[in-house]
């Protein structure tokens, strides 16, 4: 999944077909908030994504650059 910076905020510029059904099977499970990592050796949790309609919510402090590539984290590493 590929973020994109906006002057209204973040937004999802792009998603592969796999994570848009998986948003999809988890928001039919309930779960409305999925938790969003960066890719790589930190593989830190930056945010959250709304499985049902795609918004963008950052942890405090976090900041992205524009086209950020993130990651779907595992049901584990979920808050909120």
């Amino acid at each position: 999944m590929r973020l994109r910076k906006t002057e209204a905020g973040v937004r999802v510029q792009s998603t592969l077909p796999w994570e848009v059904e998986h948003l999809a099977s988890l928001a039919k499970q309930g779960s409305e908030w999925v938790s969003l990592s960066s890719i790589g050796a930190q593989g830190q949790v930056l945010g959250e994504i709304n499985s049902r309609t795609y918004a963008i919510r950052l942890r405090p402090g976090v900041q992205i650059v524009d086209r950020q590539v993130v990651v779907l984290s595992p049901p584990e590493s979920r808050r909120g």
